[in-house]
């Protein structure tokens, strides 16, 4: 690994020296829940014009 990098210090340990185990949880959930959110909005979005553009075609053809 690069010798800058491996001198930077760990921020998420850095933080979560600060919180507790429960809090650290509560915080791990949110971000994968948030995480998951956009993932799917993104698949819905994805789909949903795949669909409106497929209906345009037939229609404009």
């Amino acid at each position: 690994m690069d010798k800058h990098l491996m001198s930077l210090p760990n921020l998420w340990r850095i933080y979560s020296s600060f919180r507790t185990p429960e809090e650290e949880r509560q915080f791990s959930r949110a971000a994968f829940f948030k995480f998951s959110g956009y993932i799917l909005s993104c698949i819905a979005m994805t789909v949903l014009a795949s669909r409106y553009s497929n209906k345009t075609k037939w229609v404009t053809a």
